[in-house]
C-alpha cells in the first residue's frame, strides 16, 4: 500500500505542490517509510536512518523483534533524526512509556510514528489519547496485525497517515509504504524560547538542537537548568558518599534519573558517576550538560554477562574515582527516588561500621505495597538481594569484584546471595521503599512483570521522615525485638479462615482490631496518603508455616502469599525476604509474621 499525501494549509492544487516542492529540495526534505513483515525502514531523501528487523510474526509466532511502536523525531529545519525510540507495545506498560516519549517532544518539530504488526496488543488508553491529541485519525482504529504509520508536527498539523488493513484470513497484513515531502522551517520562522539567547546557557541549546524527548531541559517555559542541583536544601551528613549510576544507551531514562536525584535534599553535597556501558555520543552529551563524572566501560560479553561486567565495573570504577569514600550507592537508570533517598542512606550508613553481618543497605522493598507496607519509619533486615538502589562498603565491594559471577552462570544480584559470598550476613531495607521501578521491557523485568508487581507498589513520598534507630537493627538487637513480637503474638493457625485473609474475617478472634489501610505513600500513579498511628499499636499476628529450609522447597510461604493473600505481594524471583526463615508483613495496618518451622530458631515461640 502506498501513501502520497498532500501538504495541509496549502492553496495551490496538490499535484502543482507537489512538483513545486520536489523541484525545489533545498526548502524541503522528503520523508519514506516501509513496513513489512521482516522489518521496518525510514530514509530522509533517500538516505537510510533507520530501520530494525526481525523474524516474521503469524498466528503461530509472535513478539518479533521489530515489532511495537517506533518513534522518531526530525529537526523540522536540518531534516537529521533527532531520536529514536522503539517501544514493545505487544507488553504491558509499554503504552505509558510511549505516552512519555511523545510527550517530551518539543513543539515544531516532525514526528514520526510506526506501527508494526502486533503494535496494538498492549496500546492502553495512555497512548492512544496521546496519538489522538497529535492528529491520528487511524491509531485508535488499527486491529491486531495491522501496520500503521503517521507523520505530523507536534502542535501543528498531520502531514501523512497510512495503514495497511487485514484481509480475510491473513495475518499479519501486506507490506506498507509511506512517502511524504515536508517544507524545511526557514531559522527566522522557527520559535526560539527566551533563554536561547543567554550566552551561558549555550551549551544547553546546541544539545537541545541536537537531541529530543528531553521535556523540560528543552521547553520555553518551566525549564530545568543544571545549575539547579547547587540550590537544594543541605542535609547533615557525617561522611561522603558518591553515587554511581548504572547505564547504558537509555538517555532519556537517565536524565529522568538525574533529574529526580538533583531535585532533592543532599544533591548539591553528592558526588555523582556515570558509568556508561559502550561510548554512546548522546550519553556522554548529557552528562556533560549535567555536569557529572562520566567513564565509559568497553562492553564485555552480551545479554546477562554484559550487565553482569558493567556492575562489576562500576563497582571497581566509583571507589577508584573517590577514594576517599568508605561507601558508596548504586543506582540503575530505570529508577524514581523519594524526595528522603539520601537522608535515608546517609542515616543508615552507620549500620555498615556497626553490624559485620550486614553487607548491604537497600532502598528498595519487595513487599512495599498498599497493604502490606505503610510506616516509612521502619527498618527491616533479611537475606535478600541488593536491589533497586543500594549501599555497600569499599571494602564489601573489593571483596566480590575478586570473586565475581564467572560467565553463564546467572545474573549478578543471584550470584551475591550465593553462601559462600553471603557468610550469613543480610540486607537491611526499608519498610517503604525509597526507590520505584520503572522500565519495562528491559533485560531483567518485561512489561508483564513491571505491570503485574512493579506497577502496584509504593514509594516514600515523605521528605524528612524520623527514621528508627539504626541500633535497633544490629543482629542481637533485632532478634530481641522479633522474640518479644512473637511472643506477644496472636496466633491464627487454629482458625484462619478457608478464603482471602484480605477479607478481614479473622478479626473476630483477635483482641485488638486494625485499620484500614491508610499508607502514607504511593508511586507515581496515584495520590500520596496521610497514616494511621496506633496508641497502643495492635498486636502482631503470626502464622506458622511448614518449612525445613530457606529455600522453600516445600512452597509453604509461596503458596501462602499466592493464595491465602490473593496474590498481592511480590513474586518476582523469591516471595519476599526472609530473616532466619520469618517474613515480616505489615497486613492493613498491622505487622504479621510468617514463620517457617521446624527451620526457624524462632518456632519454639509457638
Amino acid at each position: 500500500m502506498t501513501v502520497l499525501p498532500m501538504m495541509l494549509g496549502s492553496k495551490e492544487h496538490p499535484s502543482l505542490r507537489w512538483r513545486n516542492i520536489a523541484s525545489d529540495r533545498a526548502h524541503s526534505f522528503q520523508l519514506t517509510v516501509t513496513v513489512n513483515t521482516t522489518c521496518v525502514t525510514v530514509s530522509l531523501d533517500g538516505q537510510l536512518v533507520y530501520t530494525r528487523t526481525g523474524e516474521a510474526v503469524s498466528g503461530a509466532r509472535s513478539g518479533a523483534r521489530h515489532s511495537g511502536v517506533h518513534l522518531l523525531a526530525v529537526h523540522q529545519v536540518r531534516g537529521q533524526v533527532m531520536m529514536a525510540r522503539h517501544y514493545l507495545t505487544y507488553q504491558p506498560a509499554e503504552h505509558a512509556r510511549l505516552r512519555e516519549g511523545v510527550m517530551g517532544v518539543q513543539r515544531g518539530r516532525v514526528l514520526l510514528l510506526v506501527g508494526v504488526p502486533e503494535w496494538v496488543m498492549f496500546l492502553g488508553n495512555a497512548a492512544e489519547s496521546v496519538l489522538r491529541e497529535l492528529g491520528s485519525a487511524w491509531a485508535a482504529r488499527a486491529a491486531q496485525g495491522e501496520a500503521w504509520a503517521w507523520v505530523g508536527v507536534v502542535g501543528g498539523p498531520t502531514i501523512a497517515e497510512g495503514i495497511s488493513t487485514r484481509q480475510l484470513g491473513q495475518y499479519p497484513s501486506a507490506s506498507l509504504h509511506l512517502s511524504a515531502y515536508l517544507a524545511r522551517t526557514s531559522l527566522q520562522d522557527k520559535e526560539r524560547c527566551s533563554w536561547y539567547t543567554v550566552p551561558s546557557l549555550q551549551h544547553q541549546v546546541t544539545f537541545c538542537e541536537r537531541y529530543e524527548g528531553y521535556n523540560d531541559l528543552c521547553t520555553c517555559h518551566g525549564t530545568y537548568f543544571p545549575g539547579t542541583r547547587m540550590l537544594q536544601e543541605v542535609i547533615q551528613m557525617k561522611e561522603v558518599i558518591p553515587v554511581v549510576v548504572i547505564t547504558a544507551n537509555k538517555p532519556h531514562h537517565l536524565y529522568r534519573l538525574l533529574r529526580n536525584l538533583f531535585s532533592i535534599a543532599g544533591s548539591s553535597q553528592t558526588e555523582v558517576l556515570v558509568v556508561v556501558d559502550g561510548a554512546h555520543q548522546e550519553t556522554l552529551d548529557l552528562t556533560e550538560l549535567l555536569n557529572v563524572t562520566v567513564t565509559v566501560h568497553r562492553p564485555e560479553g552480551i545479554h546477562s554477562n554484559r550487565t553482569n561486567a558493567n556492575v562489576r565495573f562500576a563497582l571497581y570504577s566509583v571507589f577508584r574515582e573517590f577514594p576517599r569514600a568508605d561507601k558508596a550507592i548504586v543506582l540503575e537508570d530505570d529508577l524514581l527516588l523519594s524526595p528522603d533517598f539520601l537522608r535515608y542512606f546517609h542515616h543508615v550508613a552507620p549500620l555498615l561500621d556497626l553490624d559485620p553481618t550486614v553487607f548491604c543497605i537497600n532502598a528498595f522493598s519487595s513487599n512495599s505495597y498498599s497493604d502490606t507496607a505503610s510506616d516509612p519509619r521502619v527498618l527491616l533486615r533479611a537475606r535478600s538481594y541488593p536491589m533497586y538502589g543500594w549501599m555497600v562498603k569499599r571494602s564489601y565491594a573489593s571483596q566480590i569484584i575478586n570473586h565475581w559471577v564467572p560467565p553463564g552462570i546467572g545474573d549478578w544480584d543471584w550470584w551475591l546471595t550465593w553462601e559462600d559470598l553471603r557468610k550469613g550476613r543480610d540486607v537491611v531495607f526499608p519498610e517503604v521503599s525509597r526507590t520505584f521501578h520503572s522500565g519495562s521491557a528491559g533485560v531483567h523485568v518485561s512489561g508483564f512483570e513491571q505491570e503485574i508487581y512493579f506497577n502496584r507498589m509504593i514509594y516514600n513520598q515523605v521528605k524528612q521522615v524520623n527514621l528508627m534507630d539504626v541500633n535497633l537493627v544490629t543482629r542481637a538487637e533485632y532478634d530481641q525485638r522479633l522474640s518479644l513480637d512473637l511472643a506477644s503474638a496472636t496466633t491464627l493457625n487454629d482458625h484462619l479462615p478457608s478464603h482471602d485473609l484480605c477479607g478481614l474475617t479473622w478479626l473476630t478472634t483477635t483482641t485488638h482490631h486494625p485499620p484500614a489501610p491508610s499508607p502514607t505513600t504511593t508511586h507515581h500513579h496515584s495520590p500520596p496518603l496521610t497514616p494511621t498511628h496506633h496508641d497502643p499499636p495492635p498486636r502482631p499476628l503470626a502464622i506458622y508455616l511448614y518449612a525445613t529450609d530457606d529455600n522453600d522447597d516445600y512452597g509453604s510461604y509461596t503458596i501462602f502469599l499466592m493464595e491465602k493473600a490473593g496474590r498481592r505481594v511480590f513474586s518476582g524471583r523469591t516471595t519476599g525476604p526472609r530473616d532466619k526463615g520469618v517474613i515480616r508483613l505489615r497486613w492493613h495496618g498491622v505487622v504479621l509474621y510468617l514463620v517457617g518451622c521446624p527451620f526457624s530458631p524462632f518456632w519454639y515461640i509457638h
